[in-house]
C-alpha cells in the first residue's frame, strides 16, 4: 500500500506568514486541493502545527525543518511498503504520481522516484519512496533537525522522472495569482 506525507509546516514567510495550508485558491484550501487529487483510498498525513481537520502530525520540537516533517510522517505511515513526498505549496504535484509510479517499477534498484523540473531543479518533495529506502536514508543522517531536504536525498539511490508542471510550488501570494484552476473546477467551467 502506498501512503503520502504532504509538508505544511514552516513559518510561510514568502507567503506573508500565511499558513500555506489554509491559503486558498479558486475557494479551495491548498491542503484539499492536493489530497484530492490523490489516488482514491490513499492514506495521508499533513506535517502541520495547525489544526486542519484532518490527519496530522508535526515534529517535536515545532518548525524543525522539513526532514523532521518527513521522519514524523514516515513513523506514522510506517504500515505502507511506498511513501509519496508532496508539499502543500505545489498543490498539483500528486499528477505526478503515475510517472514516479513507473519510474520506480522500470528500476528495480532504486530506492526512489524524483521529479526534476523543467527548470533543471530536483524536486525532492515531489517523488516516491520505498518506506524502507526512505528510513535507511533518514537513518543515515545524525539527526533530521534543521535538516535541508536535498541533504536527506544525497545518500538516496533514486531514479529521476521529467517534470510536467504539476510539480510547480507556489511561494508568494503573487505567484499565487497564476495559479490555474483545480482540474475538476477546469472541466466544470469549460461548458
Amino acid at each position: 500500500m502506498d501512503g503520502a506525507i504532504i509538508l505544511a509546516g514552516g513559518q510561510s514567510r514568502r507567503m506573508g506568514g500565511a499558513d500555506k495550508a489554509q491559503v486558498r485558491a479558486f475557494g479551495l484550501r491548498l491542503v484539499d486541493r492536493l489530497r484530492r487529487q490523490l489516488p482514491y483510498g490513499m492514506p495521508s498525513i499533513v506535517i502541520s502545527p495547525h489544526y486542519l481537520g484532518m490527519p496530522q502530525v508535526c515534529e517535536s520540537p515545532l518548525f524543525g525543518g522539513p526532514v523532521a516533517g518527513i521522519e514524523a510522517g514516515a513513523r506514522a505511515l510506517s504500515h505502507c511498503d511506498r511513501l509519496a513526498l508532496f508539499a502543500v505549496d505545489a498543490p498539483d504535484s500528486p499528477q505526478l504520481l503515475p510517472h514516479l509510479n513507473g519510474a520506480l517499477h522500470a528500476a528495480p534498484t532504486a530506492g526512489a522516484a524524483i521529479t526534476r523540473a523543467a527548470d533543471g531543479y530536483l524536486q525532492p518533495l515531489c517523488s516516491l519512496w520505498h518506506t524502507d529506502a526512505l528510513f535507511g536514508c533518514l537513518g543515515a543522517l545524525e539527526s533530521t533537525r534543521n535538516v535541508s531536504v536535498r541533504r536527506l536525498v544525497r545518500g538516496a539511490d533514486f531514479v529521476e522522472v521529467a517534470g510536467t508542471g504539476a510539480e510547480r510550488d507556489y511561494d508568494t501570494p503573487a505567484e499565487l495569482q497564476s495559479i490555474p484552476p483545480h482540474p475538476s473546477l477546469r472541466a466544470h467551467r469549460r461548458g
